[in-house]
This record gives C-alpha cells, structure tokens and sequence, in this order.
C-alpha cells in the first residue's frame, strides 16, 4: 500500500483530498491510501468571516471524506520531511507523496500590545471572540464608540463595510493604511467604488498612517494621533504556515514556498504544495495569490500530479487562466471585476447577487449526499 497524505484541511487541502480520490478511482489504483492530516475536524468558509462567526461556516469534512474513501487523521502538524509528518503526539507518519496544503495566518505588526489588544479575523475561533467583544460594547462610551481597522485591502475593507451592515451606524469607523489611498494596487475603476463605498457609509480613512502601539482603552498612531477605541482590528495581510520554513528557498516576504509548474516542490520531488504555502504561476505573467480563488485549483491540481505522480504516469502543469474579483462593501453591494486588470463588470445589487453566490455556492464543498460517483464526475470535470 502506497500513501499519500494531505497536510491542512483549508480549502487547498480539502480539493485536493477530493481530486486524488477522483483520480485514484480513474486510475484504477486501488492499494492508494489517501490520508489528510489537520487539527480539525471541519473546513472553515474562511472568506465569509468578515460576516462575523457563523454555524454554517464550518463544514464538517468526516462525512464527505467517509464517502470518498479518503482518511482524516485529527492533530497538530509540527515537522515534515520528505517521507514523514510529524504530529505534537510525537506521532510519525511516513508517506510516499505529500501535499503541504497547511495555508496562512493573520499576520500581525510587531508593535507594543498588538498580540494583547487586537483583533483579527482570521479563523472562525479569531472572529467569535471579536464577535463577543462587538456585542459587549456600549456606544455610550467614549472609547467603545469607536472602532479602528488597521488595513484598507481586500479584508479591511469587508470587514468595515459589514460593520455597516450589521450594526448601522452606533459606531465610528475608523481606516487607516500605509498607503495613501484605501485600496492601493486593486485598480482605478475598483478604487473609485472603494472610495464611494466609504464615503456613502460614514467610514473615514487615514492614510500613510500606522499604528505605533496598542494599550486597552488606546492607540497611538504614527502620525502622533492618539485615538480612544476599545476595539483594535488588525487586517495587515497573511503570512503562510510555519511549516514552509523547513523547506527550501522559501519566501521571507510572505513565508511561501516556489513551486515548479506541476506544483512539486522545488528540490524536494516527494512533496507537492498548494494554497496560501505555495508559489506559484497562475499564468505567465501572474504569480498566484493567497485566496480561496487560487487555494481551489491548485489542490485540485496538486491532488491529480501527486497520485499521477505516484502511478509513475507523466504529470501537468499547472494554470489558472480565469481570474475575478468580488469584493463585498456592506450596504453599498458588492463589485466584481474580471481579469487581472480588474475590469468591472457589476456592481452594487447586482455585485452583492455575485458574491452571494459565491459564498454561499462556489466555495463550499460538494455535499456527501450527493454520493461518490457524482462527486468525482463533478471533480472530474473541473480535473480536465
């Protein structure tokens, strides 16, 4: 019996589990083992928490797996090696081929009381303790009254404009960001959305502006502001899994690790990489990005050049032509763009309808009720 295991159970890992099934039963393999390994038991729909922390954001991964005949193995991964994973247990398990899928975490700046008083979201543990804390808060008080959010891309700017949506307008929102604009480098036309978006709901942004450091009842700002706010929001960017650090050349920018076309680790031919721990090219001129948009594909390519490659069949190359944008600003809607130029094709209601159906259809697995043939012809289908 030869196995292969999936390291993480983010999105990356949980297609990936999925096209090495479809491609194992394709293939015919039948002494193919196929193990994934994460401290959890569910998937977390991680690009819907700027919502806030909800139930259906956690799938449960055990039935679907059941149903594909793949392993799910709970427990914290702390080492890997080019024929083993190492769990906290002190438990070792040894793989023929393995998929470092183990994604990213919130990145925080290193400044006095950050990790103590800020918030971030990031898993859905992170966002319900921001979610308790929100529902603590009295709009009488002067420094609750307030909430600072340090990042004005992608993630800052949903999760301000949802504090619109769930709250009105009880609180000051305050964006602030290095750059001098909010949005810097998502495009002219998205931005000039981004700037009504704000404007239409009462949000105000500081730029070239940072924080210096972070008390309970206080922050102090780069630009010698003091600001009194209880509640500190940290949307600074990711960086990936610790994990990449035991492989070579990884990226000290951003922790990921290149990939070679069919995602194969560079120099190491037994592990493979996808998702926020890899780097890799979406096309010729585009690296990819820590997204789910990118995170899906490359498992499920990942998932098909890993048990191809343990068959000793030729593997392929990975690519990932298509590429949108969807970003969710509360009571304005939403704008969605296509292409790496991001040209807008819909916005506000019908940008708001987009991104519904994204969240609520696109990136959740397919259900286990659907039964195996059916989930690997939808696999298989998106494999070709």
């Amino acid at each position: 019996m030869t196995e292969l295991l999936i390291a993480g159970g983010g999105f990356a890992g949980v297609w990936a589990a999925m096209a090495a099934a479809a491609t194992r039963q394709q293939e015919g393999a039948t002494d193919l083992s196929i193990r994934l390994v994460s401290n959890t038991d569910q998937l977390s729909i991680r690009p819907r928490l700027y919502e806030g922390a909800t139930p259906e954001m956690l799938v449960p991964m055990r039935p679907l797996f059941d149903e594909i005949g793949v392993d799910l193995t709970l427990g914290e991964i702390i080492g890997i090696s080019p024929s083993t994973v190492r769990l906290g247990t002190s438990e070792t398990l040894h793989h023929d081929r393995l998929i470092l899928a183990t994604g990213s975490q919130a990145h925080l700046p290193p400044i006095p009381g950050a990790e103590e008083f800020g918030f971030v979201v990031d898993t859905h543990d992170s966002t319900q303790r921001l979610d308790r804390h929100l529902d603590t808060l009295d709009v009488n008080d002067t420094c609750a009254g307030t909430i600072l959010i340090v990042g004005a891309s992608f993630t800052g700017l949903e999760v301000a404009l949802a504090l619109r949506s769930r709250f009105g307008r009880a609180f000051r929102v305050l964006l602030i960001d290095r750059n001098k604009l909010p949005g810097a480098g998502l495009g002219d036309t998205l931005e000039a959305e981004v700037h009504l978006a704000l404007r239409e709901n009462d949000i105000q942004f500081k730029g070239d502006t940072s924080v210096v450091s972070a008390s309970e009842r206080h922050v102090q700002l780069s630009t010698g502001e003091e600001i009194e706010t209880r509640t500190l929001i940290f949307a600074t960017g990711f960086h990936a899994s610790p994990l990449t650090q035991l492989l070579p050349n990884h990226c000290p920018q951003d922790g990921r690790v290149p990939v070679d076309a069919d995602l194969r680790v560079s120099s190491v031919p037994t592990i493979f990489a996808a998702g926020d721990v890899a780097l890799a090219q979406a096309n010729a001129d585009h690296h990819t990005l820590m997204s789910c948009q990118h995170a899906i594909p490359m498992g499920l390519a990942a998932g098909k050049n890993a048990v191809l490659d343990m068959l000793g069949k030729a593997t392929s190359a990975y690519s990932q032509p298509f590429y949108a944008t969807c970003l969710a600003l509360g009571p304005y809607g939403a704008v969605f763009t296509n292409g790496w130029d991001r040209e807008v094709v819909k916005i506000r209601a019908e940008g708001a309808a987009m991104k519904t159906q994204i969240n609520t259809q696109w990136i959740y697995p397919p259900r286990p009720e659907l039964g195996r043939d059916k989930i690997f012809a939808t696999i298989s289908g998106e494999l070709d």
